[in-house]
C-alpha cells in the first residue's frame, strides 16, 4: 500500500490539501481486503465451481471442477493446474480404471486449457507445502477434459525467465498471463472503478460514454476517416471533444 502513495501524491498539486486527504482515504479503503464484506464471485456465469487459488482444508469432501492452464506435470502422478488466482495440484489416480484420465493429462501439452471434476483430499503428512496457499489440499480427479491443446511455445511461461519487449508484445496473449501482468491489470480495474465511485457517489459526476465516430470537424491535424454506408459520406474520429462537453452541459449535466 506504501507503494501506491506516489500515484495519490500528484492529485495535491491539483486539488487543496484536504480534497486529496480524502481522496486517497478513499481509494486506499477501498483497496484493502475487508474481511467483513462480501468476497467476489469468480465462479458465476462460468462452468468451473472454485478457482485453482481458492481451495482450503474446509473444502475437503466437496466435489468441484476446476479450469485452468496446465503448469506442470510429473511421471503421470499428478498435474499443477494454474489459473489467474493460483495453483492446486491434481491427482491421478493410479488405478487400471483410472487410466483414461492419465492419457488425457499427461499427452496435453504444458500450458493446455483443461477442466478436471474431482474431489478435494487432504494430502498425505508430510507432504503439505506450506509455501501455497491451497498447500493443505489436493483435488483427487474424477473426469478431465482438454479444452485447448497447447502448440510449442515461443517462451517459457515462468516469470523468472526475462523476454524481450518485442515477443511479449507479438505473443501478448500469452504475456498476459503471467502474474505480474495479472497484478497490473486487476489493480488498474480496482483503481479505476475507485475514482468513478468516488466522483459520481461522493460529488455527483454523471459517467457518459460520448460517440467514438462524429462528424467531421476542420483542423489542421490528420484526420482518420470511416466510410459510412451512404455514397460520398464518412463518419471522422472525434477531434475536438469540446463539444460532447458543451452539448451536456447545455443540457444540464455539468459534471
Amino acid at each position: 500500500m506504501h507503494g501506491l502513495r506516489r500515484l495519490y501524491n500528484p492529485v495535491s498539486l491539483l486539488v487543496p490539501r484536504e480534497a486529496a486527504r480524502a481522496w486517497r482515504r478513499c481509494i486506499c479503503s477501498s483497496l484493502r481486503f475487508n474481511a467483513g464484506a462480501t468476497p467476489a464471485d469468480f465462479n458465476s456465469f462460468v462452468a468451473r465451481t472454485k478457482t485453482c487459488g481458492e481451495l482450503r482444508s474446509k473444502h475437503i469432501g466437496q466435489e468441484v471442477t476446476l479450469c485452468g492452464w496446465i503448469q506442470f506435470q510429473r511421471q503421470g502422478q499428478f498435474v499443477i493446474l494454474r489459473d489467474f488466482q493460483g495453483l492446486t495440484q491434481i491427482i491421478i489416480p493410479q488405478d487400471e480404471a483410472a487410466s483414461h484420465l492419465k492419457k488425457v493429462l499427461c499427452d496435453a501439452p504444458v500450458e493446455s486449457v483443461v477442466r478436471v471434476t474431482g474431489t478435494v483430499v487432504p494430502r498425505p503428512p508430510g507432504q503439505a507445502n506450506p509455501r501455497l496457499p491451497t498447500g493443505d489440499i489436493e483435488v483427487e480427479v474424477e473426469t478431465a477434459e482438454v479444452l485447448n491443446s497447447c502448440k510449442k511455445l515461443p517462451f517459457e511461461m515462468k516469470d523468472f525467465v526475462k523476454k524481450n519487449e518485442a515477443l511479449r508484445m507479438q505473443y501478448r496473449y500469452l504475456d498476459l498471463r503471467s502474474v505480474q501482468m495479472q497484478y497490473n491489470l486487476r489493480l488498474r480495474s480496482q483503481m479505476v472503478m475507485r475514482m468513478r465511485e468516488y466522483l459520481c457517489n461522493h460529488h455527483g459526476f454523471v459517467d457518459i460514454e460520448t460517440p467514438t465516430l462524429f462528424k467531421k470537424t476542420p483542423g489542421g491535424a490528420k484526420e482518420f476517416v470511416v466510410p459510412s454506408q451512404e455514397p460520398g459520406k464518412f463518419y471522422s474520429l472525434p477531434q475536438s471533444p469540446q463539444q460532447f462537453k458543451q452539448l451536456l452541459m447545455v443540457g444540464g449535466l455539468d459534471r
